[in-house]
């Protein structure tokens, strides 16, 4: 018996380009969403339609939910919504005059003059032809937000602001996905939307209260997961109630030139011993004795079959596999492409597909068998964040390791790039992961319960 999906890869591909201005509750109602009934109506696909489209339907969910949420009505933007580009007018914003390399490939909110604006040559038709048209209706709905607090005299430090205009965004998100079609979020929209969101994160070693900070991709998908699950009233309480952000800032020069990431082989054994430690631990607290993972093996896909217990798994079906034998207790991961793939994206890419075997390890020993895979590998998920919480707060008895700038979103591009043929999303996996991180094992019990 082996626990794990075979991963396939996925390829979602991520967009380098920016956006600037100036908790999460793990809910039974979201694990494995069923798929939603698109509604009927035209999907468009132009990227212009599909921002004024956008910008359209917000002014009308905002006149709404601004009085819901503030008590205050909200006005019209004084300054309208401007699109630019490297020959179209740029937008007028306070007193210095702006050139068109300060805002390229960008969308804004200027507080000065009230208006939106955004490139329309060089961002939105990219945005749309590689993520599609809810992240470009995302993007206009985070502007948007940016509005909105102007007009409800939200304070904070700049990454508190960005993050509770992912968090609106979010909230719009799950609204608009009832009425109209070309923002559904059916398919693979909203891991494109978590892709989106990755490429328009801080640059590494950025300082989540830097003045200058918008969050990293994890704490930006978080906001963004928590305004869709929870609604735009969970938003507003950001004002007093900052979110926690977990920006790493770099260490040392060498940690710096390095991104943050060790070789694998200096990686290996210190990660084992922490996870080893870490599960001692959480076994301890549940009155309960973790026996050690007998070993980790890497392996061959062309060295032909592996057996496990009574199954044997072929050579093709080891390409790209990820998973823990019960048999003999081992964990295995496909050392020619899948383990440098994952080194590609980050250290901890690797760390985090480590650490989810694991959490299979620990099912087993727990007797925890789910006869839903995708639920067994939430679980998992969950469990690998409990764990990446300890390792960030540095929990483990005995600990070897520390985490680096980027190593929380290396594990969210890793869900994105790797998934299984019985896996949930990308979306619904970081949700796990983040309440594991955010809440420890708890709500991960509650999912095999």
């Amino acid at each position: 018996m082996r626990r794990r999906s075979l991963p396939l890869l996925l390829a979602v591909a991520l967009l380098a380009a920016s956006c600037s201005e100036s908790d999460l509750v793990l809910r039974d109602d979201r694990l494995v969403r069923p798929e939603p009934e698109v509604p009927p109506g035209e999907v468009l696909t132009d990227p212009d339609e599909v921002t004024e489209l956008a910008l359209e339907d917000l002014r009308t969910y905002w006149a709404g939910t601004m009085v819901e949420v503030y008590d205050v009505e909200f006005r019209p933007l004084t300054g309208g919504y401007v699109p630019y580009g490297p020959r179209s007018p740029l937008p007028a914003c306070g007193p210095d005059p702006v050139t068109y390399d300060q805002i390229a490939e960008n969308a804004l909110y200027c507080p000065a003059e009230d208006l939106i604006a955004w490139d329309r040559e060089n961002l939105v038709p990219e945005l749309q032809e590689r993520f599609g048209s809810l992240t470009v209706g995302l993007v206009m709905a985070h502007e948007f937000a940016h509005a909105v607090q102007a007009r409800a005299g939200v304070r904070g430090a700049t990454v508190t602001l960005e993050l509770q205009a992912d968090c609106f965004a979010g909230a719009w998100v799950d609204d608009v996905d009832d009425r109209i079609p070309t923002f559904h979020t059916g398919a693979d929209a909203l891991d494109s939307a978590v892709g989106g969101l990755l490429e328009l994160r801080d640059t590494l070693g950025v300082p989540g209260y830097d003045s200058s900070a918008h969050g990293s991709g994890f704490d930006r998908v978080s906001a963004f997961q928590q305004g869709y699950e929870e609604g735009p009233a969970a938003c507003a309480t950001y004002a007093d109630e900052p979110p926690a952000v977990v920006a790493i800032p770099f260490g040392s020069p060498t940690d710096q030139a390095t991104g943050g990431n060790l070789p694998l082989d200096e990686l290996l054994d210190p990660l084992v011993a922490d996870l080893e430690s870490f599960y001692a631990a959480l076994f301890a607290e549940q009155d309960e004795v973790w026996d050690p993972v007998d070993g980790f093996e890497v392996i061959d896909p062309a060295d032909g079959a592996l057996t496990c217990g009574d199954e044997e798994i072929s050579g093709e079906e080891l390409e790209l596999a990820a998973f823990y034998c019960v048999a003999d207790d081992t964990a295995y991961m496909d050392g020619e492409d899948l383990l440098p793939a994952l080194a590609e994206i980050g250290d901890f890419a690797f760390g985090g597909e480590l650490a989810r075997i694991y959490a299979f390890a620990a099912q087993d020993q727990l007797g925890i068998d789910p006869t839903d895979e995708v639920v067994a590998g939430l679980h998992a998920d969950c469990l690998t964040g409990t764990f990446a919480a300890a390792e960030f707060l540095r929990t483990i008895p005995e600990q070897r390791l520390v985490l680096s700038p980027g190593d929380l979103d290396e594990i969210i591009i890793a869900f994105l790039t790797f998934g299984g043929e019985a896996e949930a999303s990308a979306f619904e996996r970081t949700a796990a992961f983040r309440a594991g991180f955010v809440e420890g094992a708890d709500p991960c019990r509650a999912l095999v319960d």
